[in-house]
């Protein structure tokens, strides 16, 4: 059983010692009270190492993302908050994978997020192509007013405006494209939050835990 408990610790290394130690505790006088003793009993009751490990891990990533999004007064900057919805997203695709029973549902699951994310992923890149293109429309254009205002003025004022005009559009290009992307990663931690509360198996234990 401490070889179990021990094998399960080694896996929780992205969790806090306390955070680890509350952890292992709790399995251990889960497994102590219901008089399981060996690594193969506790491999039928919890599951493997890394499987539970994996679950454990995506329990507190989703823990942490729903605290971040209760609490506005300690709330993350949006990239900070959008690197922990695709670390989450990824630490559940790890338990869905981790636990065989899913398998089946998964492929089905992962068809879904595949064709999402291609959509996703050719808008992004069309969103991309607009905003280099501006910005080298903006460049360009500063360029040649700077190359021109000596000679012509006008001209010179006026490519200037153009390319300084550009220049601010890509800045708020930009921002659109973080707030985009905050927000995709929002709608893809939501929908695995949805997917592994519905389809991952617990055992007793995990079910106590989560009371």
């Amino acid at each position: 059983m401490n070889d179990y408990i021990q094998a399960v610790q080694r896996l929780l290394g992205q969790l806090t010692t306390a955070e680890q130690q509350e952890v292992v505790e709790y399995y251990r006088e889960y497994l102590l009270d219901a008089g399981i003793t060996t690594y193969e009993q506790a491999v039928d009751e919890l599951g493997t190492p890394r499987s539970l490990a994996r679950k454990v891990l995506a329990d507190y990533s989703i823990k942490l993302t729903e605290q971040d999004q209760g609490d506005t007064a300690q709330s993350r900057s949006s990239v900070q908050a959008t690197k922990a919805n695709v670390k989450t997203v990824w630490l559940i695709i790890l338990a869905l994978l981790s636990t065989p029973v899913t398998i089946p549902i998964l492929i089905v699951i992962g068809a879904l997020f595949i064709a999402f994310a291609a959509v996703v992923f050719s808008l992004l890149v069309a969103a991309l192509a607009v905003f280099l293109s501006i910005i080298l429309v903006g460049v360009a254009g500063v360029v040649v007013g700077i190359a021109t205002i000596w000679q012509a003025p006008w001209t010179g004022i006026f490519y200037l405006g153009v390319g300084l005009a550009a220049l601010g559009a890509s800045w708020i290009g930009w921002l659109l494209l973080k707030w985009l992307g905050s927000k995709i990663a929002w709608a893809l931690t939501w929908a695995a939050k949805k997917i592994y509360n519905r389809f991952i198996p617990r055992s007793r234990a995990e079910r106590g835990r989560k009371q």
